[in-house]
């Protein structure tokens, strides 16, 4: 049983760089995503075409 815990921690010690990158890459894309949504909504355009829409009416 000692021999399968330590190949245990063997693939544990490997995998974990890869682990940290996942994450690293996982936060740039959160952090990207932030930083495209804007803090107020865009319903300027829509406002504007349906005050249109009424004065064709």
């Amino acid at each position: 049983m000692q021999r399968n815990s330590k190949q245990q921690n063997t693939v544990a010690a490997s995998l974990r760089p890869l682990a940290f990158v996942y994450v690293a890459i996982n936060l740039a894309v959160v952090a990207l995503l932030f930083s495209t949504v804007s803090p107020t909504l865009a319903i300027g355009p829509v406002q504007a075409g349906s005050q249109e829409m009424a004065s064709l009416r």
